[in-house]
């Protein structure tokens, strides 16, 4: 099992889990605090990897390195550092079914999803994976209350928190998603 993690957890996650750690360099089109956080840099799919082609570009070796095990899409998609334009890739996947802002959601995700039958939840947060935290294939917790409300709508079990004491430098508070996981049901 490999993790592709920020350079900021990469080295910890490693130490406690005995996992191999791909840490994520950042990319330049992201705002600083952000650009190296795995929610902002791909997207995985069952056994598919959505990165934007240029980081996959100046990245090539971490990449190369789950090639074997994952097919890596490169999107078209352009980034920038403002919203709307940073979340092409910051789509929730829970299930069978992927909530995202879908008018900012990278097209290949779309198609993707189309394609292997799941299901597209449009909701206002364009940042629903960094404003969710999965815990299994039926349940999550969320700071959001559009991923909350279509969470509930579509049937999973869903905790809605607030944001507080969840910290990101250079932002007025940080997201779930972005700072917990999940490993070995822990």
């Amino acid at each position: 099992m490999i993790a592709l993690l920020s350079t900021q957890v990469a080295n910890e996650f490693a130490k406690k889990t005995g996992i191999e750690v791909l840490a994520l360099k950042e990319y330049r089109r992201l705002d600083t605090p952000v650009s190296s956080h795995a929610d902002m840099l791909i997207c995985k799919i069952e056994n598919t990897v959505f990165c934007y082609e240029d980081y996959y570009l100046e990245n090539r070796s971490i990449f190369e390195k789950i090639e074997n095990n994952y097919k890596v899409v490169k999107v078209s998609k352009n980034c920038s550092r403002e919203y709307p334009n940073d979340v092409g890739l910051n789509a929730l996947v829970i299930g069978k079914k992927i909530f995202s802002r879908l008018d900012s959601t990278a097209k290949e995700i779309v198609d993707y999803a189309e394609e292997n039958g799941y299901k597209l939840v449009n909701v206002n947060q364009g940042y629903s994976a960094c404003s969710t935290l999965v815990l299994n294939e039926g349940s999550a917790i969320t700071t959001d209350i559009s991923i909350y409300k279509a969470l509930i709508n579509e049937g999973y079990s869903a905790l809605l928190v607030t944001s507080e004491g969840i910290e990101l430098k250079g932002y007025n508070c940080g997201f779930i998603g972005g700072a917990g996981g999940v490993y070995n049901n822990t």
